[in-house]
């Protein structure tokens, strides 16, 4: 079974000799690359991956940034690749208008019905 991050499976783990097997594929040569590490040792290298508290990292950047959206829309019309989705903000703005109103909506029933969990 093979238990993992995309960049890590797991392939085994033997209890008796304290010992992982796992294996990687180095994007660099794309080879696969099989280590036997022991479970101390395989955690420190896994721990090195996890993010300091408070950490912010960059999910998008480049064509796929908020900011360049427009961007983003002339290189698929350029490409000829056509959206999944319409990002524009008239359709955002709909969007929001409409979970607002629902939320609206749901507030007035709850109100209506009295059923606000009166609490002394």
């Amino acid at each position: 079974m093979q238990v993992g991050l995309p960049w890590l499976k797991i392939e085994s783990q033997n209890k008796e000799s304290n010992t992982i097997s796992w294996f990687y594929n180095d994007h660099k040569d794309e080879k696969r690359h099989d280590v036997t590490d022991n479970v101390i040792d395989f955690i420190n290298r896994l721990i090195i991956h996890i993010p300091d508290y408070h950490f912010l990292t960059t999910q998008y950047y480049g064509f796929y940034a908020n900011a360049s959206k427009k961007i983003l829309d002339k290189v698929h019309a350029l490409l000829g690749i056509k959206k999944n989705k319409d990002y524009s903000r008239e359709n955002r703005t709909k969007a929001l208008k409409n979970k607002l109103n629902k939320l609206k909506y749901r507030t007035h029933l709850i109100d209506s019905f009295n059923l606000r969990s009166n609490s002394m």
